[in-house]
Formats: structure tokens, C-alpha cells, sequence
């Protein structure tokens, strides 16, 4: 049996274009428009993109060697650096890894209003700590558990912050570590056996920010290996700070296409 990894898997991406993720949305028409936020240099720049088969689009341009994902029957957009791709089949909203570094990729999940309601990320967790706190249960209690014999998860959060970003929102940036111990024989029965190549199998810092908008709970991770972590943070701080959730039409976001056309969709 293979070393484990952490379960970050891939989803269905939008479509690729000048601005990314924009026609899939599209196909629905209707008037709905998405603010959000880019980073363009050191500034912050804002962004407005409209929705409808005919009707133009004005937006501030991504720094230079980055593309816009834009999501518009769920509200959110980001950048993430050109070159990076999308991976299909997954539970995710969408997943981008970067082909050069395995280690690098991002996702963005979203919570069902069905099953909890957000009016901001305070009800997720009153503080930045509160929500680390809150995400670092559920990697070690749930997300990361193991039933391989010796396996140990160890979390440390990194740091816990809280801004105003995009659309007068309030956004929380998290990052945490997360160390996976165990035998790099996977094969061992016994603990003697486990004991004697048992060491390091993966470390990984997730950089999650949260948002909330339309009554649910907006998560952007970005991963990368912990070696490589501070040579990573102008990417992450690119991304995460561009990360930008608006409230939806519920009437539009409720609508559903044939799979057939989805597919079609998918691929414009």
C-alpha cells in the first residue's frame, strides 16, 4: 500500500480563456454581476464582470503571468499563476495544480446552505484564531485521519489573520502545517516491523482564506510543500488576497443543466 497524501483531490475547472471560468457561467445569461478584487503589482485593483450572452465585460487585468478564474453562478474569482492546470473529477468547486512543482496546487470548496448558513466568516469562527483553531480539528479529526497502523498526523498553526478585502468583506487568512509520520514500509504487520523505517512521509502547509457571501462558507487552499513554503508565499499572497466571493442570484444559482449540456459547456 502507497504512503498516503493528504486527500486534497480535483475538481471540474471553468472554462480557459483570456478570463478564465467566465463562458461555462455564461451559458445561463441573465443580469447577475460579480464584483471582485485582483492583485495588479502591489496595488489592488477592482474588478466588475457582467453576465449575459451579449453584454461587454470591463475588468482590470491580472498582474503579469497570472490568469482570472471567475465563477459566476457561484460568486467567487481569484488568480492563479498562467501555466497552472485544471483537473477534473472531483467533489471540489475547482482544483488547479501547478505541472512543475506536485507539491503546489489549489481548490476551491464551498458549504451547502442547505446544511448551514453564513452571513459572514464570524459564524464560521468569531476570530481568525477561532477559525484555525476550528480547521485544524477537522484536517487532524476528519480530513487526514488514518487507519494505517503507526500513522501519526501532527498541526501547528502557522498564523491567523483577519482583513477587509474584496467587496467590504471580511476574510480570514490561515496557515497551517501538517506533518504525517509513519513507516515507509507500507506493507509492515507488526509495530516492531513499523518502528524501523518509521520517519517523515509528507509536510504540507495549507494557506486557506475564508469568506462568506449568499449564506455559505467560500474556502480557497492553496497547498505546497513546508520546504518550500516561504519561496511560495508571493504566489499565495497573490492568489489569496485576490480571492473575492459576492452574494448570487439564488433563482440563477439554482439552475441546473442536462448533463450532456454540461459537458458541452464545460468545454467552450
Amino acid at each position: 500500500m502507497a504512503s498516503e497524501q493528504p486527500n486534497v483531490q480535483p475538481a471540474a475547472s471553468s472554462q480557459v480563456c483570456g478570463v478564465q471560468g467566465a463562458s461555462r457561467r455564461s451559458v445561463f445569461g441573465g443580469g447577475l454581476a460579480l464584483a471582485a478584487a485582483v492583485v495588479a503589482g502591489d496595488s489592488l485593483s477592482s474588478l466588475v464582470l457582467s453576465a449575459g450572452p451579449a453584454e461587454a465585460r470591463a475588468f482590470a487585468a491580472p498582474p503579469p503571468g497570472y490568469r482570472l478564474q471567475v465563477d459566476k453562478i457561484d460568486g467567487y474569482s481569484f488568480v492563479y499563476p498562467e501555466g497552472w492546470i485544471g483537473v477534473t473529477s472531483s467533489g471540489n468547486d475547482i482544483f488547479l495544480r501547478n505541472p512543475r512543482n506536485i507539491d503546489e496546487n489549489l481548490f476551491v470548496d464551498i458549504s451547502s446552505p442547505s446544511s448551514s448558513r453564513y452571513d459572514s466568516v464570524t459564524d464560521f469562527g468569531a476570530t481568525a484564531a477561532d477559525a484555525a483553531d476550528l480547521l485544524l480539528d477537522k484536517y487532524l479529526v476528519r480530513e487526514f485521519m488514518s487507519t494505517r497502523l503507526g500513522i501519526r498526523r501532527e498541526g501547528k498553526i502557522i498564523s491567523s489573520a483577519s482583513r477587509e478585502g474584496a467587496n467590504n468583506r471580511t476574510y480570514y487568512d490561515i496557515a497551517i502545517r501538517i506533518t504525517s509520520y509513519g513507516s515507509k514500509n507500507a506493507y509492515v504487520a507488526t509495530s516492531e516491523e513499523m518502528m524501523r523505517d518509521y520517519g517523515v512521509e509528507w509536510d504540507r502547509v495549507l494557506w486557506t482564506t475564508l469568506g462568506a457571501a449568499s449564506n455559505r462558507l467560500y474556502e480557497l487552499r492553496f497547498q505546497t510543500a513546508a520546504d518550500s513554503f516561504e519561496s511560495s508565499k508571493a504566489v499565495i499572497d497573490k492568489v489569496t488576497k485576490s480571492f473575492a466571493v459576492v452574494d448570487v442570484d439564488p433563482d440563477q444559482s439554482k439552475v441546473l443543466l442536462p448533463s450532456s449540456l454540461r459537458a458541452l459547456s464545460n468545454s467552450l
